[in-house]
């Protein structure tokens, strides 16, 4: 019950700084939509993402597991349509500057609005996660 707990808790963290973070996904800031959210998207990765991933197992050993993207995808998705409350945009990247560095002003489009989205949150779940580890 407790690492269950603790998962839950990650989850919601997560869904928070990706929300804060990256501009094409929003979650309403609702105590009750997060949490509705991060238990919704645990039983996501605990269960629905292993019978993807079963499913696309040819795939993926065909490419090397370099389709292992598009279980995350399918994911991000089931949970955007059984959580009301969360959307992912496209958006326009105004472009950045720092020293000579120049970063031009790019449109992100649906696809890869879900693509750098579901890279988050794996991201964030995975160093969090590793924090947590590191001080056990």
């Amino acid at each position: 019950m407790k690492s269950l707990l603790r998962t839950i808790s990650i989850n919601l963290l997560v869904l928070y700084l990706v929300d804060i973070v990256y501009p094409g996904f929003s979650i309403k800031h609702d105590l009750k939509v997060l949490l509705t959210a991060a238990v919704i998207w645990l039983l996501l990765n605990k269960i629905v993402k292993p019978i993807i991933k079963l499913l696309l197992l040819p795939i993926n050993l065909i490419t090397l597991n370099l389709f292992s993207w598009a279980v995350s995808l399918m994911t991000l998705f089931l949970l955007q349509l059984i959580v009301g409350d969360i959307s992912i945009s496209s958006f326009q990247f105004t472009g950045y500057t720092f020293e000579g560095f120049v970063v031009p002003p790019i449109f992100i489009n649906l696809f890869f609005s879900y693509l750098i989205t579901s890279t988050l949150l794996n991201t964030f779940l995975a160093s969090i996660k590793w924090l947590i580890s590191k001080q056990e």
